[in-house]
């Protein structure tokens, strides 16, 4: 009778039912635990490979050939500034030796207005000495008509060339003002860029140190969060065992109502059950074993999500710290420092074509003074060759002609001392029209002016990259937000011992009670091979295998399990049907 009660116990659906109630609870779980660990680590993935492409598209903005070259070409553009110094005192010292030239072109022009004043006289003498001689009359007049043509040209060049000087002094004063207003302000410009240019290029590789760091710590999680998945692959192994112990009970109660399973003995089908409770135990028992050992490795690889976000957290706030005060940005820095320098080479540019103007003026001075000496040296001649034939006619007339011979000798006299004169002003005035000529030479093929071009252009490229890196930390520091929240809610999520494994432990006090309950059959019939070999069918693994021989042994059973023996538990991962 009482054996009757423990079959009829056994035999009811009281534990059974229990039991399949909390492995299809668990069942449940697994599938919408799992799913939702994988969709959460999917979504990391995801986010972190975001973070990672806005540090591909940061570190190429900080290594990009267009910045390198803008500073190549601003480095051009610096030493060009700072040529101008250089430049402008040499502009200074050309106006400093035409101004020499004109000083002394004015003493010879002096000069040469005191011998004209000599001739003026000697001229007045030769017609009142040859008042009386009536081939003299008309020599007399057209002499002094010479000589006044030739003061009244010398007067006209000493004018002009007193015009220029005082075009010269603007020049100096101008010069004096451009050099002066360069060496005030330039080098310090060209310092600051210089600086500028140097410390851009050391933030530059402190960006992409830190830039490679949280990449290589990105690219840590990415490789845990890929083990993680793999290892998840354990609520699927878990959900496939649950189904099996699940189907070992099915296959059971089918026996049992099959042709069979009638013929048995209430003993011999009590035994049956038994076993296949035995058999739910051990495999329980090894599944949640297998279960919190992979789960124990899974949360020690998501706890350690929490130091690496940290981690990446930290790097973040370092990179924003680059922008995070504009005055101290070296970029920001340097569009001031070529803002102030455009303004300034658009001032040199202005400053350029002002003085280009009084170089012209000077040149066309020069130009105009030449042609003046060499009308004055043409007088010269004139006068000379007038006066020798006035000689000449004196010897024809003999003591008549004494008086006017004397006087024509001390204009010829008087008049080649204006070769040395006119000759000194002659090669003055070329060697000023040189220097005038050099200046506009090199004004026009020098830097002042090509300066003024490059920077703006330096300026919108610094600008751009300016912008771009901007851009580029904003982008990261989201990013790295994004990905700091998300792995720490990861962490907080994805805790599957206490979600599972507690209803996995549940299930198995369950079957283990009514074990210790109702014992293990010392002895099976024949036909508990046949409900044996189909739940031996059903196994996708090898320690299910292994467990199920050991409480339903069989010599087809064990034949069955050699061929997959050699099975190691990663195979069990890859191999397994889900």
């Amino acid at each position: 009778m009482f054996a009757a009660a423990r079959r009829n116990e056994l035999g009811s659906y009281g534990p059974r039912v229990t039991l399949l109630e909390k492995l299809s609870a668990s069942h449940a779980r697994i599938e919408q635990c799992f799913l939702k660990a994988g969709e959460t680590l999917v979504s990391v993935m995801e986010i972190v490979g975001a973070l990672v492409s806005a540090l591909d598209q940061f570190t190429s903005s900080l290594g990009g050939d267009a910045i390198k070259d803008t500073i190549a070409d601003l480095r051009k553009s610096v030493a060009d500034l700072a040529s101008l110094p250089e430049t402008a005192a040499a502009r200074q010292k050309a106006f400093d030796d035409i101004a020499q030239l004109c000083a002394q072109t004015v003493l010879q022009v002096e000069d040469m207005r005191e011998t004209f004043r000599y001739l003026r006289t000697f001229a007045i003498s030769v017609k009142i000495t040859g008042a009386g001689i009536d081939e003299f009359a008309g020599f007399a007049d057209e002499i002094r008509e010479r000589i006044q043509s030739g003061a009244r040209e010398i007067d006209s060049f000493a004018q002009q060339l007193g015009a220029m000087n005082g075009e010269l002094g603007k020049a100096k004063n101008f010069a004096d003002g451009v050099l002066s207003d360069f060496q005030a302000t330039i080098p310090a410009i060209i310092a600051s860029l210089d600086r500028s240019a140097l410390l851009l290029a050391q933030e530059r590789k402190e960006m992409s140190a830190i830039a490679d760091d949280v990449r290589h710590t990105a690219n840590q999680v990415q490789s845990k969060i890929a083990s993680v998945l793999s290892a998840l692959q354990i609520g699927d192994i878990t959900r496939q065992r649950i189904e099996h112990v699940r189907d070992s009970f099915k296959i059971t109660e089918e026996f049992t109502a099959s042709t069979d399973g009638r013929s048995l003995t209430p003993e011999e089908r009590w035994d049956i059950e038994r076993a296949v409770f035995a058999l739910a135990v051990a495999q329980i028992d090894q599944m949640l074993e297998d279960f919190r050992e992979k789960s124990a490795s899974i949360s020690s690889i998501i706890a350690s999500f929490a130091q690496d976000a940290t981690q990446m957290l930290s790097q973040r706030e370092r990179l924003g710290s680059f922008s995070a005060n504009a005055d101290k940005n070296v970029l920001k820095a340097m569009e001031r420092d070529i803002g102030h320098a455009s303004t300034l080479a658009v001032d040199i540019q202005a400053r350029g074509s002002e003085s280009d103007k009084l170089v012209a003026r000077v040149s066309e001075s020069v130009q105009a003074l030449l042609s003046g000496i060499d009308v004055v040296r043409g007088i010269k001649t004139d006068i000379h060759y007038m006066a020798l034939n006035s000689n000449l006619r004196c010897s024809r007339l003999g003591d008549a002609g004494r008086a006017v011979n004397v006087v024509s000798g001390e204009l010829r006299t008087f008049a080649g001392r204006l070769e040395d004169p006119a000759n000194a002003v002659m090669a003055g005035m070329q060697a000023v029209k040189a220097v005038a000529g050099s200046l506009l030479v090199t004004h026009e093929d020098g830097r002042a002016h090509d300066v003024v071009l490059p920077l703006p252009e330096a300026l919108e490229a610094i600008k751009a990259a300016s912008q771009s890196m901007d851009a580029g930390l904003r982008d990261v520091t989201e990013q790295g937000g994004a990905v700091f929240g998300r792995i720490m809610a990861a962490v907080k999520s994805l805790d599957f011992e206490s979600q599972l494994g507690a209803v996995l432990a549940d299930s198995a006090d369950i079957a283990r009670k009514v074990m210790e309950q109702q014992g293990v059959p010392d002895q099976l019939p024949p036909v508990a091979e046949i409900v044996g070999g189909r739940i031996f069918a059903i196994y996708t693994m090898v320690q299910e295998r292994q467990i199920h021989i050991a409480i339903l042994p069989g010599s087809t059973l064990e034949a069955a399990a050699e061929a997959p023996a050699a099975q190691s538990d990663d195979d069990f991962l890859e191999d397994a049907l889900f």
